[in-house]
């Protein structure tokens, strides 16, 4: 096991690439996610790549904590948009996360309560490198998601911003770990859940991650790693 200050896990590939110069990092032999390095003894980080959906998500964060016992997990990927106050590409440090698609309410449980544990919403940390940003709450699930009309009635007053894929999924793996106040979230959105999520996602993606690449910047200089790890804004 190797002690790692702060390990990054995302979903994908071009979520990464937005947001880090990967070329400048080195690429680690392990497997069963692709992993990326930067810095050398304390000053040090990892990226991780997930893949996509819940079950990757969880599978890449016990890989992170028993590959690196990382100090802060932190998060970062593109999500859709429920909230139409929110501009496009405006990150955002998530405060709370659910899962909306784990119903076993017949036995008893609430929308989103895995059964035998107790929680059904997963509060995250905030770190202060990040600034003074806004904060929301995220909903996520296995299922693509165009709209609100989905969800399970008992969600309405859970008010979710975004969704995503990964999240919910990080935060309980952690927290069966008893590590959850090592999580830390940003996101920004590249499209909102209409129908026009897909044409609106190929074409905002770059302008949202630009955004989420000055958060990475802001954590990896905390931990004294030189600029140049990151993609930068305007890329």
């Amino acid at each position: 096991m190797t002690q790692t200050p702060v390990a990054f896990v995302i979903a994908m590939m071009e979520e990464a690439e937005g947001i880090f110069r990967l070329g400048a990092w080195e690429e680690l032999s392990l497997s069963p996610f692709p992993v990326y390095r930067v810095g050398e003894s304390e000053a040090q980080a990892v990226v991780v790549l997930s893949g996509i959906g819940t079950t990757n998500a969880a599978a890449a964060t016990q890989h992170v904590l028993d590959r690196f016992a990382p100090d802060r997990v932190v998060n970062l990927g593109v999500v859709g948009c429920l909230n139409h106050d929110i501009p496009i590409g405006a990150v955002h440090a998530v405060s709370t996360c659910a899962f909306f698609d784990v119903d076993v309410t017949a036995f008893g449980y609430k929308i989103g309560q895995i059964p035998e544990t107790e929680v059904h919403e997963y509060p995250l940390a905030g770190a202060v490198e990040a600034g003074d940003l806004p904060t929301a709450k995220v909903l996520s699930g296995d299922t693509f998601v165009t709209g609100r009309d989905g969800f399970h009635p008992e969600l309405a007053g859970f008010a979710a911003d975004f969704v995503d894929m990964e999240l919910t999924a990080i935060a309980h793996t952690l927290l069966r770990n008893g590590l959850l106040d090592r999580l830390e979230s940003y996101k920004a959105p590249s499209d909102y859940c209409d129908s026009e999520s897909p044409d609106a996602f190929d074409e905002n993606l770059p302008y949202a991650l630009s955004h989420l690449s000055t958060v990475a910047d802001l954590i990896l200089h905390a931990h004294g790693i030189e600029a140049g790890a990151t993609a930068g804004v305007g890329r």
